[in-house]
């Protein structure tokens, strides 16, 4: 746990006590003065998560550099183009496949663990595209099921996880982003994305 995760949960407990406090001391009058209170402390705090993060820089991971999250670490281990119909014959037409290899490592010197909720999708110049489910079925159903990102795994142990993308006719540069969707991090101070690109893992190019 860093610092600033730390902070945002000292703040958050604080500010449910003082929502129950208020609660308390609604007819005395003080209810007004803590709730002000309260309003003010937020506002600071975000004005700096804002500033925050407006100027943090995009991480860029090159093949095989891990994106750690605690103790738990992935990284691009090898990603594999080819036409869509090649795989999924219910693919769109002029459709590519993204066939993207992630190596999952534990780091933890304790017990197994595993990164829950964790995603993976394509980054393209601002649009997401999702691992497509039926092309991850015919591959799956061709090649054996891979284990999954959330997978837990023992502490020193590594595996490799497949996922199946199908890119529009269009998709230029993609690149793989590792998150897990929204959640109370995105108001963690050096941890919210909301003024700045993704971190990204770069696809080797053919």
């Amino acid at each position: 746990m860093t610092l600033f995760e730390l902070l945002f949960i000292l703040l958050f407990l604080g500010s449910m006590i003082s929502l129950v406090t208020s609660a308390f001391r609604w007819r005395r009058g003080g209810a007004r003065k803590i709730l002000a209170a309260l309003f003010g402390v937020w506002c600071v705090y975000l004005v700096i998560l804002a500033i925050t993060d407006v100027f943090s820089s995009q991480k860029i991971f090159k093949n095989g550099q891990e994106q750690c999250f605690d103790e738990m670490c992935f990284a691009l281990a090898e990603a594999q183009t080819m036409p869509a119909q090649a795989v999924d014959p219910s693919a769109a037409a002029g459709s590519t496949i993204y066939v993207v290899k992630i190596r999952a490592t534990s780091h933890s010197r304790g017990r197994a663990q595993a990164e829950g909720g964790l995603r993976g999708r394509l980054y393209d110049g601002g649009m997401y595209i999702n691992v497509s489910d039926s092309a991850q079925k015919a591959y799956d159903t061709q090649h054996g099921e891979s284990p999954k990102l959330t997978q837990k795994i023992a502490p020193g142990e590594s595996i490799v996880c497949i996922l199946v993308f199908e890119a529009p006719q269009g998709t230029t540069n993609p690149t793989l982003t590792l998150d897990h969707g929204f959640t109370p991090g995105y108001f963690v101070i050096g941890e919210s994305p909301f003024f700045h690109n993704p971190d990204i893992h770069q696809l080797p190019r053919d």
